[in-house]
């Protein structure tokens, strides 16, 4: 399939982000089921997900020429909030790298954490953006 239309690339990237986001969905389906699944299974579909379609996007964006905004505090907020939301499994994967038994959960909580909380903030900002545009029509 050649995507080269960036409206399709921009679909095809917002596909491939939310699918690696429910690559989860099995995953934590098993925990709840009381099984231990790998985490190193689903990992690099989520990773290739998430990247993989935030870069399409992107790249789809400068194929439509949009402009880079001025970044606002609340963007500046959100990302960071990302950054530390990825950061967090740094020390989760220095302690088993060493051998140290490490719990899953509280990692996961903190990431989940930064990354629902700045998205929560950039949806928050968008519709706020676009009701505004709305009432001024």
């Amino acid at each position: 399939m050649k995507l080269s239309n960036p409206h399709q690339l921009h679909k095809f990237g917002t596909i491939l982000v939310v699918l690696g986001v429910l690559v989860w969905v099995p995953f934590f389906a098993l925990r709840i089921a009381g099984e231990t699944p790998s985490l190193f299974i689903y990992l690099p579909f989520h990773l290739i997900g998430v990247i993989g379609g935030g870069s399409m996007r992107k790249a789809a964006n400068k194929m439509l020429f949009k402009p880079k905004e001025k970044r606002k505090i609340y963007m500046w907020i959100a990302h960071i909030l990302f950054v530390v939301s990825l950061l967090v499994w740094l020390p989760y994967y220095a302690q088993q790298l060493v051998g140290y038994p490490v719990e899953l959960t509280p990692y996961l909580i903190a990431h989940l954490v930064g990354v629902l909380s700045g998205t929560s903030i950039l949806i928050i900002a968008s519709a706020w953006r676009y009701l505004r545009k709305k009432r001024k029509e």
